[in-house]
C-alpha cells in the first residue's frame, strides 16, 4: 500500500540513531502558517531532523503500515510511536524535531513536553490572520494542502473554490483558538518559544531560517538550500479578501477585521 505522503516511506529516514536525540525541538504552527515550507528547509540542510506532522491520522497511518503497533495502552502507544521516529528521523548530529498544530494538543494521551523531555519550541505565526484564513477555506475546498512537484505531485484541485464569508468566520475562529491554545500551552509550562512570522520568513527567508538554526544550536550549512514549496496566494485570495471586509462591514465587524489583520 502507497503511503499518504511519499517522505514518511524508508527511503526518506536518516541513517539509524541509538538512544534519546540530545536535540529535540517542535514546530508548534497552525494550518497555513508556512509550517511546511519551513520544514522542508529545516530538513534540507541535513542538520536539524525532519519536523513533520507526526501526529495527524495520515502520518500515523502510514507509520503503521511500517511498524504496526502492538500495544492496547495508549500512553504507551504514542512514546513507542516517537521513540521508533527518533531512531530513522533524527539527522546525523542528533536533532529531532515534530511538527504540531494546536488541534492535536487536546486529542494526545502523553503531555507533549513530558513525552519529548523537554524539548525546545520554535513558534511559527501568522500575522495576517485573514488571508490565513481564507487560504484554509481555499485549501479544504480544493483539496490541495502543499505544492511542491518534487515529493508530491503536484495537486490538482478537486472542486473548484466558491467563496463562503461563514466559512471563513468559523476558520478565522478555530485559527484564534489554536494561537490561545499554544499560548497556554507555553503559559503552563513557562516556556518561551523562538517566534517565528510567516511574513518575516516571506521578506528574510535566510536570516528566518538561520535563526531556527541558532535557537536550536546548530551549525549552519555553508549554503541554505531552497524549501522547494510553492506559495498558493494569488487572485482569488486578493478577491476573497476584499469581499471578506466588505461583507464584515455590512455584517458589524469591521473593527475586528481590522484587529485580525
Amino acid at each position: 500500500m502507497a503511503p499518504f505522503f511519499r517522505t514518511n516511506s524508508p527511503e526518506f529516514d536518516f541513517p539509524p540513531f541509538a538512544g534519546l536525540p540530545p536535540t529535540r525541538y517542535v514546530l508548534a504552527a497552525a494550518p497555513r502558517s508556512g509550517s511546511n515550507m519551513l520544514v522542508r528547509t529545516l530538513w534540507h540542510t541535513g542538520r536539524a531532523g525532519f519536523a513533520d506532522g507526526y501526529l495527524a491520522d495520515t502520518h500515523v497511518l502510514d507509520y503503521f503500515e511500517r511498524w504496526g503497533f502492538d500495544t492496547a495502552d495508549p500512553e504507551g502507544r504514542v512514546k513507542g510511536y516517537i521513540s521508533r521516529l527518533m531512531t530513522c528521523r533524527t539527522s546525523p548530529n542528533g536533532v529531532f524535531g515534530i511538527k504540531v498544530h494546536g488541534e492535536h494538543l487536546q486529542g494526545l494521551e502523553v503531555d507533549l513536553d513530558e513525552l519529548l523531555m523537554s524539548p525546545q519550541y520554535i513558534w511559527l505565526r501568522r500575522r495576517d490572520r485573514i488571508r490565513q484564513a481564507i487560504s484554509y477555506v481555499l485549501a479544504k475546498q480544493t483539496g490541495v494542502w502543499i505544492v511542491d512537484g518534487i515529493y508530491l505531485s503536484t495537486s490538482r484541485a478537486r472542486s473548484e473554490p466558491h467563496y463562503d464569508y461563514a466559512e471563513i468566520r468559523r476558520h478565522l475562529q478555530h485559527l484564534d483558538d489554536e494561537t490561545r491554545a499554544w499560548q497556554r500551552y507555553f503559559d503552563r509550562r513557562e516556556r518561551v518559544p523562538h517566534v517565528v512570522y510567516y511574513e518575516d520568513m516571506l521578506a528574510d527567508y535566510p536570516g528566518t531560517v538561520l535563526g531556527c538554526l541558532r535557537h536550536l544550536g546548530v551549525d549552519p550549512p555553508d549554503s541554505l538550500p531552497e524549501p522547494g514549496i510553492k506559495r498558493q496566494a494569488g487572485a482569488v485570495t486578493e478577491r476573497w479578501l476584499e469581499m471578506f471586509e466588505r461583507d464584515s462591514a455590512q455584517d458589524g465587524n469591521e473593527a475586528r477585521v481590522s484587529a485580525n489583520r
